[in-house]
């Protein structure tokens, strides 16, 4: 039987991304897998518009203790699962690197985001997250359909 042994998730606040966080958990806990929620910022001191990977960075996150709010909720989502092992971290950067430097860090098997963006035409033109993610991962990226959360 194939398993996963720890799962990375992205969260940025938002009702989807919270979904996800869901859906990463609920996963966890069914494989007894090590869960690691990642929520992207960015420091307040450069400019989002010179970012490296600028095409991945929609409405980010612009401060750490904002991520640190965002993480608090998504742990919160986590023990509703029933995830037991779980770990939160706030990383500065552009959202796609640092989900694929997470699973890099950790060691993951799964990375899960959800599809916010991805049928939009800014995503499909400018870039978003979950096809960004799939392009770069090296693991298994599942993209849940958060389409119940478009107004968030």
């Amino acid at each position: 039987m194939h398993k996963y042994n720890t799962i990375t998730v992205g969260t940025d606040g938002s009702a989807s991304s919270l979904m996800a966080v869901r859906t990463a958990a609920s996963l966890a806990r069914a494989y007894d897998a090590h869960l690691v929620i990642v929520c992207a910022y960015y420091n307040t001191t450069g400019s989002l518009l010179n970012s490296p990977s600028a095409e991945y960075s929609t409405l980010p996150v612009v401060s750490d203790s904002r991520a640190e709010e965002y993480l608090a909720q998504a742990q919160a989502v986590a023990e509703e699962e029933k995830a037991t092992n779980v770990t939160a971290a706030a990383l500065s950067g552009s959202p796609v690197q640092m989900l694929i430097d997470a699973v890099e860090k950790y060691d993951a098997d799964l990375l899960v985001v959800g599809n916010r963006g991805v049928n939009t035409l800014s995503g499909r033109v400018f870039g978003n997250i979950p096809t960004g993610v799939a392009r770069k991962a090296n693991v298994d990226v599942m993209i849940v359909d958060t389409s119940s959360q478009a107004n968030d």
